[in-house]
C-alpha cells in the first residue's frame, strides 16, 4: 500500500508527465500555436501544417494565436529565444524548450519552416516520404520534453532534380530542399533557381542567326555548323551574346545565377582564331572562361548580385593549365558524367582523373557547384545500386565547400528503378550526409512496402551486394554489366514475387512491389529478348507498365519504341 502511495505521489508531480505538461492527451490539448504578427508567409505555412498533423496525430487541435500565451508553440524568432535574430535568409534552426513553452525558429525565410517540420519528423515520427504519401503516426499522448536542438544545411544549394521534387515544393520544403530548376512561388516559399542549361544555342539560336551571320557559330570538319557551338573567338558574337544574356535576366528575374555554356556535343570550334585562345588559356575550358568572364563582368555593371554560371563539362571538364581563372560571380557547374558510381569518388581508381580536375578547380574557381548523377539515363529500369556511394559523395563535396548540388535521377519517369527511395535519401544526405544511409533505406522500405518490406529488404540487399571492390557501372550502364547474372535476376524475382504474393488485397502496396518486379522483368528481357517473349517475362512487363506507366529511357523513350507489344 506505502508503495502504491509512494507511486501515485511521483505521478502527481512529476513535471515530465504530469497531464498539463503534455503537448497533447487523449484528443485535448493545453497548448496553442504562437504566430508574431510580422511572421513570414512560410512561418503561416508551418503553423497551418503544423494544426493539421497534430490533429492528424492526436485529435487535438492547437489554435493559431498572435499573442503570447503560458503554454505555446512559438514559431518564429522572438527575444525570449535568448538567442541574436537570425537573418532572413538563414536556414539553420533551433527547437527548444523554455518555462512549458516550445520555440522553433531559424530565418524568416525558410529556417523557421523547416524547424516546425524537422521537429514533426525528429519527434514525432512523421515522414514525407513521396508526394503523396506521408507517414503520419496516431498518438495518445506526447509529453513535451526539454529541447534544445539545433541543424545547419551541409550544402548551401540543394536540387534534388527527380520526378517527385521537380513537380512538387510541397515535398521539397518538407524535406529541407531549396531549389527549383524552374522558379515557383507556393506557400512554402520562393525556391532559389539557376536559370538555363546548354545555354548557347538559346542565347544564340541558330535558327534567327546561322543563315545572315554563320561566323559566329564553330568550324567543326572545315565548315561552319549550326549543330555545334559557338566561336569564342568572335567579337560581334560575343557582344550579342551578351546583350541577349542581359535581356534574358530583366525577361526573367529572380534567379540566382543565369548560365553561358556549351551545348550538349563534343564539337568545339576549331577555326584557327580559337585554337589560339585554346592555347593561350591552356586548354577548352580556359578558353570558355575567357569567354564567359567577359559576359559576366557586363551583368555585374547592371546586377552585381547575379552569378553568372558555365559547365565544367566533358571537353571543359579540365581546369585551364594556364594563367586565368574564373571571375569572383562565376559559378563552374562541374558534372562527374564521367566516373564510376559504383564507389564513392575517392579510393576509387576509376574517379582519379575526376578528383585531379576537382582539386585543379578548387585552386583558381571560388563557386563550385556540382552536377551529379543518379541513374542510367538509357535504361530507367534497370537496377542501379549506388546507394552507399550518395552519402560518401556528399560528404566529399561538403568538405570541398562547393556552394551546391544538383543530383540528376529519372526526371521525366513517374517511377523507374528505386526511385521512390532514392529521391527520398538524396534530399537527406543533400541536408546531412553524416547518417547512414542503410538505416535510412530500412525506414523507407518499412513504411512504404508495408507487409512486403521484409522481402523488399532482402532485395535491396541483393542489389547493393553485387557491388564489389571490382565493379565498376556509370550511367550507360546496360543489361550486360558484370553486376548482373542469371543468379541475380532469379533470386531478385523469387523475392518480389514473394511480396506481391505477402500483399495481398492492397492495391497501394502492391503497384509499389510491382515497380520492383518490372526491374527485373526489364533486366531479363534486355538480355535475351527472344525466351522472355516466349516464357511470358515481357507480357508481365508489359502489364505493370499498362497498367502502371511510366518511360524507360530518358526523352520519353517507351517500351512501344524498342519492341512490339503482341
Amino acid at each position: 500500500m506505502r508503495l502504491f502511495h509512494l507511486l501515485l505521489f511521483v505521478l502527481t508531480i512529476c513535471p515530465v508527465i504530469h497531464a498539463t505538461d503534455y503537448l497533447f492527451a487523449e484528443g485535448q490539448s493545453a497548448y496553442s500555436i504562437v504566430l508574431g504578427k510580422e511572421a513570414s508567409q512560410t512561418e503561416k505555412t508551418a503553423a497551418g501544417e503544423l494544426q493539421t498533423i497534430l490533429r492528424k496525430i492526436s485529435g487535438a487541435t492547437l489554435p493559431i494565436v498572435n499573442h503570447p500565451v503560458n503554454k505555446g508553440i512559438y514559431i518564429g524568432w522572438t527575444p525570449q529565444t535568448g538567442a541574436a535574430q537570425p537573418k532572413t535568409t538563414d536556414e539553420s534552426f533551433t527547437y527548444k524548450t523554455i518555462a512549458g513553452s516550445l520555440y522553433i525558429y531559424g530565418g524568416s525565410e525558410r529556417g523557421s519552416m523547416y524547424g516546425v517540420f524537422r521537429f514533426l519528423e525528429r519527434e514525432l515520427g512523421v515522414r514525407w516520404y513521396t508526394s503523396s504519401f506521408t507517414k503520419i503516426p496516431k498518438k495518445k499522448r506526447y509529453a513535451l520534453r526539454q529541447f534544445s536542438h539545433s541543424e545547419s544545411p551541409v550544402i548551401r544549394q540543394r536540387l534534388d532534380f527527380c520526378y517527385d521534387a521537380l513537380r512538387h515544393n510541397d515535398w521539397d520544403a518538407h524535406n529541407l530542399l531549396n531549389t527549383q530548376y524552374q522558379l515557383k512561388e507556393s506557400p512554402y516559399g520562393s525556391m532559389s533557381s539557376y536559370w538555363g542549361i546548354h545555354t548557347f544555342e538559346k542565347l544564340i539560336p541558330p535558327g534567327k542567326y546561322f543563315r545572315t551571320h554563320p561566323e559566329y557559330f564553330s568550324v567543326y570538319k572545315g565548315k561552319r555548323s549550326d549543330k555545334a557551338q559557338l566561336c569564342l573567338s568572335n567579337r560581334s558574337m560575343r557582344l550579342e551574346l551578351t546583350k541577349n544574356l542581359l535581356e534574358t535576366i530583366a525577361k526573367n528575374p529572380g534567379y540566382w545565377c543565369y548560365d553561358v555554356s556549351q551545348n550538349d556535343n563534343p564539337w568545339p570550334c576549331e577555326c584557327p582564331a580559337c585554337v589560339r585562345l585554346t592555347k593561350k588559356y591552356g586548354g577548352h575550358s580556359g578558353a570558355m572562361i575567357w569567354f564567359v568572364n567577359q559576359a559576366a563582368a557586363e551583368v555585374r555593371k547592371k546586377y552585381p548580385d547575379i552569378y553568372i554560371g558555365t559547365f565544367a563539362y566533358k571537353y571543359t571538364r579540365q581546369a585551364p593549365k594556364s594563367n586565368i581563372k574564373p571571375a569572383d560571380n562565376v559559378v563552374i557547374r562541374l558534372c562527374d558524367i564521367e566516373c564510376c558510381m559504383a564507389h564513392p569518388l575517392e579510393g576509387c581508381k576509376e574517379n582519379h582523373n575526376f578528383l585531379s580536375d576537382m582539386n585543379d578547380w578548387r585552386k583558381i574557381a571560388k563557386n563550385i557547384y556540382i552536377w551529379d548523377y543518379t541513374t542510367c539515363f538509357y535504361h530507367y529500369l534497370l537496377p542501379f545500386p549506388n546507394f552507399e556511394t550518395l552519402a560518401a559523395k556528399f560528404r566529399y563535396f561538403s568538405r570541398s565547400n562547393v556552394i551546391g548540388i544538383l543530383e540528376e535521377g529519372a526526371h521525366d519517369a513517374p517511377w523507374s528503378e528505386f526511385s521512390e527511395l532514392k529521391q527520398w535519401l538524396i534530399a537527406k544526405m543533400m541536408w546531412n550526409p553524416y547518417q547512414n544511409v542503410d538505416s535510412l533505406a530500412t525506414l523507407f522500405i518499412n513504411d512504404y512496402y508495408g507487409k512486403a518490406a521484409p522481402l523488399v529488404r532482402q532485395y535491396y540487399g541483393l542489389c547493393t551486394k553485387q557491388v564489389t571492390a571490382d565493379t565498376h557501372f556509370n550511367l550507360r550502364m546496360d543489361c550486360h554489366s558484370g553486376i548482373y547474372s542469371d543468379a541475380f535476376i532469379s533470386e531478385g524475382i523469387d523475392l518480389i514475387q514473394q511480396a506481391m504474393a505477402r500483399v495481398g488485397d492492397n492495391s497501394e502496396e502492391l503497384k509499389r512491389t510491382k515497380r520492383l518486379a518490372a526491374q527485373l522483368y526489364y533486366l531479363k528481357w534486355q538480355r535475351n529478348r527472344i525466351k522472355s517473349s516466349l516464357d511470358g517475362t515481357l507480357r508481365q512487363l508489359q502489364s505493370i507498365l499498362k497498367d502502371d506507366p511510366t518511360i524507360i529511357a530518358e526523352h520519353g523513350k517507351t517500351l512501344d519504341d524498342i519492341t512490339i507489344i503482341p
